[in-house]
């Protein structure tokens, strides 16, 4: 899966745009009490291990 695909899922499952951080995007969700980063490499493939942790966190 690419960045940018993955952003496009976070978005689906409610998470908001919060800030732009010096290499990654930070998002936040208002029923969760912690925060996502998701880097500005919109079509690179994500690394595996990282995007099951991602995954879990971001809840599909």
């Amino acid at each position: 899966m690419k960045w940018s695909e993955l952003r496009t899922k976070a978005e689906e499952n409610g998470w908001m745009f919060e800030r732009h951080g010096k290499k990654h995007d930070i998002y936040y969700h208002p029923d969760k009490d912690f925060k996502i980063q998701l880097e500005r490499h919109g079509s690179q493939e994500i690394r595996r291990g990282l995007y099951h942790d991602l995954k879990k966190k971001i809840g599909f």
